[in-house]
C-alpha cells in the first residue's frame, strides 16, 4: 500500500480534544542522548504509542530514525524536533496512538513536529474491517500516514544490517521493500521541512504552513489505502 499523508479536510488539529493526562506521554526533561543506529544524531525520532510497536526494529531499519523512548523529545538545544509516531495495527493500540496525537494538537508534548504516523500491521493476511474503520479515524490526526505490511522473517530471523550509503548491495537484499519506502519518503519529508525549521532548535515551524498536497500518496480509507 502507498503512503497516504493528507490531513483530512474540515477536520482541525486545533477542535481535537485532549486525551486524560493518564493516557498521555511523558516528555523528556533534558536531552534524549540517544543515538541512530550509525552512532550519530538522529534525524528523527520513533516515539512508540504503546510497548510492542515494532520501534526497535524500524530504528534499526530506517536510516537517520532512533528510539525516543515512548516520551516526547523536549527538543534540547541541537536536537531534532520531527518526531514519528509508530503504533502496530489493533483496535487498543491505535486508541493509544490516537490519544498521543490528540495530546500534540492540544499543545501538551512539547515543542516537537509530528512528521507522521507509522500503523505495523499486526497479522498476516486482509485488515478487518473494525482496523480499517480505526485508519481511516485516526488518520485523519496527522499529516501523513504510512503502513508497513506484516514481515515474518523480521520475527523468525535476525534483523537485516541497514544499508549503508556506500553499500552495493540493493534495498531489496537487507531491508523489506515497504519499510525501505517509509525510510526514503520520511527523510524526503524532513528534507522539505528543513527549509522552514532549525534543526538547532532556534526556529520554530508553522505547521499550518505545511503542504498536504502529497505526489503519490492515497487519502486514508479509500480502496487504494487498504491492506
Amino acid at each position: 500500500m502507498r503512503a497516504a499523508g493528507l490531513l483530512h479536510r474540515g477536520l482541525s488539529p486545533r477542535a481535537v480534544v485532549a486525551p486524560p493526562a493518564d493516557l498521555r506521554a511523558r516528555i523528556w526533561d533534558g536531552p534524549c542522548r540517544v543515538t541512530s543506529m550509525a552512532g550519530e544524531p538522529p534525524k528523527y525520532w520513533l516515539l512508540g504509542a504503546h510497548g510492542g510497536a515494532g520501534v526497535s526494529t524500524l530504528a534499526r531499519l530506517l536510516p537517520g530514525a532512533a528510539d525516543c523512548r515512548r516520551r516526547w523529545p523536549v527538543p534540547a538545544p541541537g536536537e531534532t524536533p520531527f518526531v514519528v509516531l509508530v503504533a502496530r495495527e489493533t483496535v487498543s493500540e491505535l486508541a493509544a496512538a490516537d490519544a498521543l496525537l490528540r495530546q500534540h494538537h492540544a499543545g501538551l508534548a512539547g515543542d516537537s513536529s509530528i512528521v507522521g504516523l507509522v500503523t505495523v500491521a499486526a497479522r498476516p493476511g486482509r485488515t478487518p474491517t473494525v482496523i480499517r474503520r480505526d485508519l481511516s479515524l485516526y488518520s485523519a490526526l496527522v499529516w501523513r500516514w504510512w503502513r508497513i505490511s506484516w514481515h515474518e522473517h523480521l520475527i523468525q530471523q535476525p534483523l537485516p544490517a541497514r544499508l549503508r550509503d556506500d553499500d552495493s548491495r540493493s534495498e531489496s537484499d537487507s531491508v523489506p521493500a515497504d519499510i525501505a519506502r517509509v525510510g526514503r519518503e520520511v527523510l524526503a519529508v524532513i528534507a522539505d521541512l528543513a527549509g522552514d525549521i532549525e534543526v538547532a532548535g532556534t526556529k520554530a515551524i508553522d505547521i499550518d504552513a505545511i503542504d498536504t498536497e502529497q505526489a503519490g500518496t492515497t487519502e486514508p480509507g479509500t480502496e487504494e489505502g487498504r491492506a
